[in-house]
């Protein structure tokens, strides 16, 4: 089972889609990269796993992400 797991993952800033259907799995006790140019969302998606984006006005989450098996957003 893998340690978090990401379901049909949506973000908005507002009008603004900056997440899209992200559906990851990552492994425990494995190192992993997340690599892409800048603006793709790689910060973005790591707030989502420390609930940091919950700070943000206006940002709303669509989708589960599963921390061993939990959901985070419950």
């Amino acid at each position: 089972m893998p340690k978090i797991t990401t379901e049909n993952l949506n973000l908005w800033y507002g009008d603004f889609q900056a997440l899209k259907k992200i559906n990851l799995a990552f492994e425990e006790k494995r190192i992993t990269a997340i690599i892409g140019p800048s603006g793709c969302g790689k910060s973005t998606l790591l707030r989502i796993f420390n609930r940091m984006n919950d700070l943000i006005e206006g940002v709303r989450v669509e989708g589960a992400v599963l921390i061993d098996g939990e959901n985070i957003f419950d």
